[in-house]
């Protein structure tokens, strides 16, 4: 695993809180439900004027708390970023945010979505070997998963740690 210290600069997202077994809960890989396009085309419905970068500029992640690695049930949040604020949906399904800049600790990570946690694990303790401090939440940025990928060990993301 290589390591690359990269800035993320300031943006706005949707943000939406889930608690799940796995990245797995949010694409049914039989049907080609993906609950993420479904909360995107939400937030489209209700707030048609706000833009979604199209690929390669779009920036979407999962956040896990400080230094936790997952495991059973992960209490995580899912950010999509957006040109703009919009309105918060009234019954909660997400809301708004600006999102910090951040200087993090970047890791590519390939392999089923169930292994994730194990290269959290593992950019933890290359962040700790690089003489780094943890100063954030982490995130994971999928890059090719179920809707593009048939064979899930060609999953790739980034997993993103802030740090100082």
């Amino acid at each position: 695993m290589k390591l690359e210290i990269r800035e993320i600069p300031e943006h706005f997202a949707y943000t939406a809180e889930y608690i799940v077994d796995s990245y797995n809960d949010f694409f049914d890989v039989e049907t080609g439900v993906n609950s993420l396009q479904d909360l995107e085309d939400l937030m489209h419905a209700e707030n048609p004027g706000v833009v979604v970068p199209e690929i390669p500029d779009d920036y979407n992640y999962f956040v896990h708390p400080q230094g936790v690695v997952p495991e059973g049930k992960m209490q995580l949040s899912y950010y999509d970023m957006v040109d703009r604020k919009g309105i918060d949906n009234a019954e909660g399904k997400y809301r708004f945010v600006t999102v910090p800049a951040v200087k993090a600790a970047v890791i590519p990570w390939q392999g089923a979505n169930t292994t994730v946690p194990e290269g959290i694990a593992k950019a933890f303790a290359i962040i700790k070997d690089a003489g780094l401090e943890i100063a954030g939440d982490t995130r994971v940025s999928a890059i090719h998963g179920p809707w593009d990928r048939e064979d899930e060990n060609e999953y790739l993301v980034e997993i993103q740690v802030p740090v100082k």
